[in-house]
């Protein structure tokens, strides 16, 4: 647990989010709303819930149930990337988005993630029959040994989850994402040609 109400990357959540949340708002109106981030009066992950229902246009609700938050039986999930050391001995190194509490959750979980060193969000729509039984996902960005300087990118079979854009994560169904891994074959094999 951290000893601070707010890190670096709720500022950056918060910002990023904002548009969605209060889309008629004025600049000062948001600013001042951005103010409340510092003591924890708004909490970010209610505003990434908040902000895919209103960006969902009417395709759910946001409801905040046992194991789901919308109506459609989704999931809203943030996540922040972390560069930990996994093998001391060889000094390797893992840069990583960590998604978790998913065990009792029962739908597709949307999950967006921010990577402190891109300084650039990314969105995952994962079914629910690709996580059954997990507590959680480890989205692999970077793995190096030494003191190299992480790039932030993700890679590994998650991202065949990965949707291009927050509109797109927000409207996109638990069928739709079941098909993403589809969608990204297609479109590596019509960039090759």
């Amino acid at each position: 647990m951290s000893n601070t109400l707010t890190i670096d990357a709720d500022y950056k959540f918060f910002d990023f989010l904002a548009k969605y949340r209060w889309p008629k708002k004025t600049k000062k109106q948001i600013a001042a709303y951005r103010e409340l981030v510092h003591d924890g009066d708004i909490d970010i992950s209610t505003m990434l819930e908040n902000a895919l229902a209103i960006c969902s246009n009417g395709k759910y609700k946001r409801i905040a149930e046992a194991y789901r938050d919308f109506c459609d039986g989704s999931d809203a999930k943030k996540s922040i990337s972390s560069f930990r050391n996994n093998d001391i001995a060889r000094n390797s190194w893992t840069n990583s988005f960590a998604i978790s509490g998913l065990k009792k959750k029962t739908g597709l979980i949307r999950a967006v993630c921010y990577s402190t060193y891109q300084d650039k969000f990314y969105y995952f729509a994962i079914p629910h029959k690709v996580y059954v039984g997990r507590d959680r996902i480890d989205v692999g960005l970077d793995n190096s040994v030494g003191y190299k300087e992480p790039i932030g990118i993700p890679k590994g079979k998650w991202t065949a989850y990965q949707v291009e854009t927050f509109e797109q994560l927000a409207i996109i169904t638990e069928k739709q994402a079941e098909k993403l891994p589809q969608y990204w074959t297609k479109k590596k094999l019509n960039n090759n040609t």
